[in-house]
């Protein structure tokens, strides 16, 4: 390796590093792993989670996430975290490579076009579809995004087979989040070279899917929403319907897309992969109108599993990453005025909070070590929080209902109509010592509360603002 290229490549791994460590950071259980993690510690041990709702509203058929998280678990011996973890650093790291390899085939040399890397890696919060173009947790869709900015870093470097391949692990991550990229090359790329490792990666998702384990709840892809189910959709999955909040985030992309257009104009011939940076936010503003047409006026059940809007992800990164490249191609005032549109955007997203309240993680250990592997547990304080969630994970104990769990109803029609169920019998109305009974014969072992006070009662332990009752 020549001194300039280990000096890019030390560059590179710092740019992933402050990425992490610093802005805009990393979560664990904060979201997505929140349903994730649960799912892999059943499929790993059978005996744990056995009453676990959330276990049963798996959708992990069409990704290898699960398959390869397992797999690094029994090889390596260490917890998820870790595993998905290196993961994340892994496929951010080749993200932030992929921006850098487009800005130098856009004729920037190596310092400006790491600052064009450095930019897209602050990241931004793509409001309405609730998505990040750099995700804090080690979810599928992250690590999908990330090496599909590595296969167009390949691309740009005529490097097709390569992005090829890249692009068919992304698609066995998470299909989803990168149908954009396919349907671009399918319609205006046709390198043949793509395709190939598409087509296994094809295989191998079938193949998987037919061998996946655990309880799931078959679909229909071509079922109607009931109007139950899309008004349980509407209250818990607000990001799939265009008409809940297009007056607040519309203009955003309408914005994004302009800079998109303007920065093609500017630089001209000068666009590496130019089809992909026209087509993908042009098919990415195009969801607008047809989720709306198909979710919202056909009802179409498959439309909140897929979360087509997700594409506009392509509008606000190509919108960073143009506008960055632009600014170094221009002079004066217009350079400024570029690199604030390349900069704004990581001013837009939320900074997370932490939510272990005080004593859960003492709560935690307790829970994992000295109650029984199919114990029940209930937060009715916690109202749509995140805590519940984080001891399902970490405790590895079923909680009969907490809002996270709320968000497979995409997915599973049944699932949705018992978790709803559930809510409305343990959470809504707010909760009263007077249904303790209820809950008992509902299935509830425990109940742990900060706030209500249950005065015949005496806790069974205390933890921080944390009290359990043992209550059957």
């Amino acid at each position: 390796m020549t001194a300039s290229r280990a000096v890019t490549a030390l560059a590179i791994l710092a740019l992933a590093a402050l990425q992490y460590f610093v802005f805009p950071g990393h979560t664990y259980l904060y979201s997505d792993t929140q349903i994730y993690v649960p799912v892999f510690e059943r499929l790993f041990d059978s005996s744990l989670l056995a009453k676990e709702l959330i276990v049963t509203g798996a959708h992990l058929s069409y990704t290898v996430y699960d398959e390869i998280a397992l797999g690094l678990k029994a090889a390596t011996g260490l917890d998820f975290e870790w595993v998905l973890t290196a993961q994340q650093l892994l496929f951010r790291l080749l993200g932030i490579w992929g921006v850098y390899a487009v800005a130098r085939a856009a004729k920037l040399s190596r310092w400006p076009a790491l600052s064009v890397a450095a930019v897209a890696s602050l990241g931004t919060l793509v409001a309405g579809p609730s998505v990040l173009t750099v995700e804090y947790e080690p979810v599928p869709r992250g690590f999908a995004i990330g090496l599909l900015l590595f296969a167009m870093g390949l691309a740009a470097r005529e490097l097709w087979w390569g992005a090829g391949a890249a692009m068919a692990f992304a698609t066995l991550y998470h299909a989803p989040a990168v149908w954009p990229f396919w349907l671009a090359a399918l319609l205006f790329a046709r390198r043949r070279e793509l395709f190939v490792p598409l087509g296994a990666a094809a295989l191998v998702l079938l193949l998987l899917s037919s061998l996946q384990a655990g309880v799931r709840e078959p679909q229909n892809l071509f079922a109607i929403l009931s109007p139950d189910h899309a008004e349980l959709q509407k209250l818990r999955a607000v990001y799939n319907w265009i008409s809940l909040w297009w007056s607040r985030y519309l203009w955003m992309y309408a914005l994004a897309g302009g800079i998109c257009g303007l920065a093609l104009w500017r630089l001209g011939p000068d666009v590496p992969l130019r089809r992909f940076f026209v087509w993908m936010p042009a098919i990415g503003l195009a969801t607008v109108p047809a989720s709306y047409l198909l979710l919202e006026k056909v009802g179409w059940a498959l439309l909140p599993q897929l979360q087509p809007m997700r594409a506009l992800l392509f509008v606000s990164l190509f919108a960073v990453v143009l506008a960055g490249i632009a600014a170094w191609r221009d002079r004066g005032l217009r350079r400024i005025v570029w690199a604030a549109a390349a900069l704004y955007p990581a001013f837009l997203q939320p900074i997370p909070k932490p939510i272990e309240g005080p004593g859960l993680y003492e709560l935690i250990d307790w829970a994992k070590n000295s109650t029984e592997k199919n114990a029940v547990f209930l937060f009715p304080d916690e109202g749509r929080t995140l805590p519940p969630g984080v001891f399902r994970a970490r405790a590895r104990r079923a909680v009969y209902v907490d809002w996270k769990a709320g968000g497979q109803v995409n997915y599973f029609p049944a699932y949705s109509r018992e978790w709803w169920r559930r809510w409305q019998e343990a959470m809504e109305p707010q909760f009263a010592p007077a249904r303790v009974p209820d809950l008992a014969a509902l299935g509830v072992d425990y109940l742990v509360v900060s706030r209500t006070a249950l005065p015949d009662m005496a806790a069974e332990k205390t933890f921080g603002t944390y009290r359990v009752y043992r209550i059957r």
